[in-house]
């Protein structure tokens, strides 16, 4: 992805960016990209990584794209993450820079001398560095579809593709991509990918919700006259318990829903409420993110579509054979927009990408007579919870850091606002003891927010294989 090439053609009057009282033109946006180019092409050489810790602002944007045009590669982070999962984070990607968007705080805890923002924008502007497309160009940190957390290497040949494959998935998308609201943070990849790439490259105005609650999202919809809504479905379920007036809503053309399965109660109810249809579609990280999608087409609500331009799909079953119509197999990807691998693990990216090209997803589908695809669950133990990876490996090996317990297991239950919940079931050592309560503190002192139990039991013993393997599907709700 060629940031300046990306939004050299849009009317530099035009408005790019709106977030609160501030607005940037493109003009503005390409100055600005320009002088963080410049300013850190003194400081870093093509391919060394950046990360850019702070809130989703305008500025945030400005350092990401101005870094990405300086041949940088750019691990975006969130500040509200424990410090401990952003040092983690750090530690495998290995920064030459740390810059702080407004996060001097936790920023210092990641770098001895990190940079703040402010620092970038100044002096005059440069030309981007060109460099080769298959160069990393974003480090995405996700549990993965090969377990504990790592950071996924997307290329500018991927992000370029999956911009590509949005935009030209469906006969008048690009008119309804006008004003585009996304609720997932930049530091997300739908957020950074889909809600932010396919706004550049359609010439968008993206309005920036940096503390997306529903009246502030209404509000902004109203104000600024929005025409693509994106959100998770936990957003939307809250959307709709809130029942704003239709008419406040009245702009948006195309409601999105991404990042976990959608219930078809809660499109029928987003639909009856708020009087918008909602569509759907598929991806994860290691696939840039896109794969399918349901706009343009006529697929049931609960079903995210069809693959998107440029994605080969396959449903393989447990045989490797390819799965019949009906039938449940494992999605398998090919494409431009399929990643690199994992960071320093080529282990982990053996094991799900193979010397074809092909990913394995680890997500379980079906495919019905009309070629539209439906996500029935996964056959590895990672939970979805309000759009995030969870995976229970990691919440596992924290909570048996607290000196009460012995073992704990983790699993995700249906929830009808976060699609899954984290669910614990803990073993306490002989003679200990410790509520649910202050282990859930434990977790919050590590772990990030969704990734803390909703829910944590107390139980004699774990369910175990002969082998001793934790066999978790026994815990999950029948």
């Amino acid at each position: 992805m060629h940031v300046a090439r990306l939004i050299a053609r849009h009317d530099p009057a035009g408005v790019a960016l709106i977030c609160g009282d501030h607005q940037l033109t493109w003009g503005d946006l390409r100055h600005r990209i320009g002088q963080v180019t410049g300013r850190l092409s003194e400081r870093i050489a093509p391919g060394d990584v950046v990360v850019v810790i702070g809130e989703t602002s305008n500025e945030f944007v400005q350092v990401v794209l101005g870094s990405l045009a300086a041949g940088a590669t750019v691990l975006p982070l969130h500040p509200r993450y424990p410090v401990a999962e952003l040092s983690y984070a750090c530690e495998l990607a290995q920064p030459t820079l740390v810059v702080s968007v407004g996060s001097t705080a936790m920023a210092s805890e990641l770098a001895d001398a990190p940079i703040d923002a402010a620092e970038l924008l100044v002096g005059e502007p440069v030309d981007a560095v060109e460099v080769d497309e298959h160069q990393a160009a974003l480090l995405m940190f996700t549990s993965g579809t090969a377990g504990s957390p790592r950071l996924a290497m997307l290329s500018r040949a991927n992000l370029a593709a999956s911009i590509r494959s949005t935009m030209t998935s469906s006969d008048g998308l690009a008119e309804i991509v006008r004003v585009v609201l996304g609720v997932m943070p930049l530091s997300h990849v739908l957020g950074l990918v889909s809600v932010l790439g396919v706004s550049l490259a359609a010439g968008a105005t993206l309005v920036l919700a940096p503390d997306p609650d529903v009246d502030t999202v209404v509000g902004l919809v109203e104000q600024h006259r929005v025409t693509l809504l994106v959100a998770p479905p936990v957003f939307w379920f809250r959307l709709a318990a809130a029942a704003p007036s239709t008419g406040r809503l009245a702009t948006v053309e195309l409601g999105l829903s991404g990042a976990a399965p959608l219930q078809g109660a809660l499109a029928a109810r987003v639909e009856d409420v708020l009087g918008i249809r909602l569509r759907q579609g598929y991806g994860l990280t290691e696939a840039s993110p896109g794969l399918t999608t349901s706009v343009g087409t006529d697929a049931p609500a609960t079903s995210v579509g069809r693959p998107l331009p440029g994605v080969e799909l396959r449903l393989v079953d447990e045989f490797g054979d390819d799965a019949l119509i009906g039938d449940v197999g494992e999605v398998w990807a090919r494409g431009d927009n399929v990643f690199l691998g994992y960071l320093g693990d080529p282990e982990a990216t053996a094991a799900v990408l193979d010397a074809d090209g092909w990913l394995r997803t680890g997500d379980l589908a079906v495919v019905d007579e009309h070629g539209h695809l439906f996500i029935v669950g996964r056959n590895k133990d990672q939970i979805i919870c309000a759009g995030f990876n969870v995976h229970p490996g990691e919440v596992e090996d924290w909570l048996a850091t607290h000196p009460a317990v012995q073992a704990a297991a983790v699993v995700g239950e249906p929830d009808r606002e976060y699609g899954e919940a984290v669910v614990a079931f803990v073993v306490l050592v002989p003679g200990e003891s410790a509520d649910a309560d202050a282990l859930r503190r434990h977790c919050r002192s590590r772990l990030a927010g969704y990734k803390v139990p909703s829910r944590i039991e107390v139980v004699d013993a774990l369910p175990r294989g002969l082998g001793g393997k934790l066999q978790r599907r026994a815990l999950r709700p029948s």
